[in-house]
């Protein structure tokens, strides 16, 4: 249903709360059939909350946004448990050509990608495309929404060539294949 209408009806995606309704029902039936998948938003939400390093917020399009403390957007999750996050491009490519990841369903040739959340046993993968996220957006922005001091300083210079040095040599990641 979700990619029937995305592809279909994407032109009301303008009308006001009509996204933010459509998610609701997404949820809704989610929580009715994959209870798994809602415990694997949930705990998910809370990994990455604890420590006030990242924020939650309504996405513009429905669903939950997970920003960074300079508000950039890290990702958003819709409510049938689809992940979608915005990667450097070349291992973006190189989850897609793996089926680690699907091509995003509004733009898929570009960094956005999207990762189905099934079970609890999905969030390490999860969180590690969010920590990709959160790299890309620090070298981007030469700052870290991680860090609580935004300004220009030696540490947090070292942080983002560390985060830099982390994504070049970047492991293979997930658990199980994706098809």
């Amino acid at each position: 249903m979700f990619y029937f209408v995305v592809k279909h009806l994407r032109f009301l995606a303008r009308v006001p709360g009509l996204p933010h309704l459509f998610d609701a029902a997404l949820l809704a039936g989610t929580f009715l059939c994959h209870r798994q998948r809602i415990d694997a938003i949930e705990s998910l939400e809370a990994k990455l909350t604890t420590d006030g390093n990242v924020f939650k917020r309504t996405h513009r399009f429905g669903g939950i946004e997970f920003a960074g403390r300079n508000g950039s957007e890290l990702g958003h999750i819709h409510g049938n448990g689809l992940l979608d996050v915005k990667i450097p491009l070349s291992i973006a490519r190189r989850f897609l050509a793996e089926n680690k990841v699907r091509a995003h369903h509004i733009f898929p040739n570009s960094r956005w990608v999207s990762f189905q959340l099934e079970t609890e046993r999905d969030i390490p993968f999860a969180l590690q495309l969010l920590k990709l996220s959160e790299c890309a957006s620090a070298q981007r922005n030469r700052s870290s929404p991680f860090s609580v001091d935004q300004t220009e300083s030696k540490e947090s210079n070292q942080a983002v060539e560390d985060c830099h040095s982390e994504l070049t040599v970047f492991p293979l990641l997930g658990e199980r294949d994706r098809g």
